[in-house]
């Protein structure tokens, strides 16, 4: 289960402070020599900005993007959580349509669910390759092509950075056929890719087709949120076997 009760995002902000903290005290220069001693780390992200923070130095600027785990070998993070997705793919418009209509007409919780994840896997199902590789190369290669991502693990205080377009996944969003791969998930999928040969490619991605606070904001019973609507999240599900990927391409700090 994701969490919908804002946990998630202020335990985001409190590792990002702490990632800046750590890149002010001299991790940075070792990451970067290049930079001199006048750099500046500032936080970004919010709505505006892609990037959670940004080290400048003069003319340059180094755009990271923050990965938070408490533990490495548990959990995932997302690449995707947004519902601007929506708006270019006819099945995924079809179901913020009927959320928005179930919010409307419904005030069981249990009906209510039931048919958010109806109308989800309706979506999952309807999804070719041609919307999932739109999705994809918009909204997780584009907006990551000059983005440093650094994975970090809090319980042990170890850091992992490298370049997002040097990714085996960022490759197999530019190369490769993306495929939905149905299992036990209701509301969400597997995405493998596939080339001209037929090789597979497993980066260990999942859609999610969901609503952002849950049902009972949905229907108006929720005491933390106003509000649900549909949007879709690109995971990023077995984060060792993404450092294992990368080979000497990612640095551990």
């Amino acid at each position: 289960m994701y969490k919908i009760d804002g946990s998630s995002h202020k335990d985001g902000i409190k590792n990002e402070q702490s990632l800046i903290e750590n890149l002010k005290s001299g991790t940075a220069q070792r990451l970067y020599p290049e930079l001199s001693d006048d750099f500046k780390v500032i936080k970004r992200g919010g709505t505006r900005f892609k990037q959670d923070m940004e080290i400048v130095d003069g003319d340059q600027t180094i755009l990271i993007s923050a990965k938070k785990k408490d533990e490495i070998n548990k959990g995932s993070f997302d690449w995707v959580n947004s519902s601007s997705v929506i708006k270019s793919i006819p099945c995924l418009r079809e179901f913020a349509n009927t959320v928005k209509n179930i919010g409307k007409l419904h005030s069981l919780k249990g009906t209510a669910k039931l048919g958010v994840l109806t109308a989800s896997h309706k979506a999952l199902n309807e999804l070719t390759s041609s919307d999932v590789s739109t999705i994809l190369q918009e909204h997780v290669s584009n907006k990551n092509k000059d983005m440093k991502v650094i994975i970090s693990e809090t319980s042990t205080g170890t850091n992992w950075e490298y370049n997002f377009q040097d990714s085996p996944l960022n490759n197999s969003i530019k190369n490769h056929t993306p495929v939905i791969q149905l299992g036990d998930g209701i509301d969400s999928a597997k995405i493998i890719f596939k080339d001209d040969r037929g090789n597979k490619f497993d980066h260990g991605i999942r859609i999610r087709i969901v609503t952002n606070n849950g049902i009972g904001a949905l229907i108006g019973q929720s005491k933390s949120n106003n509000s649900s609507i549909a949007v879709v999240k690109i995971q990023q599900d077995n984060i060792p076997g993404l450092i294992s990927g990368l080979g000497n391409k990612i640095r551990k700090f």
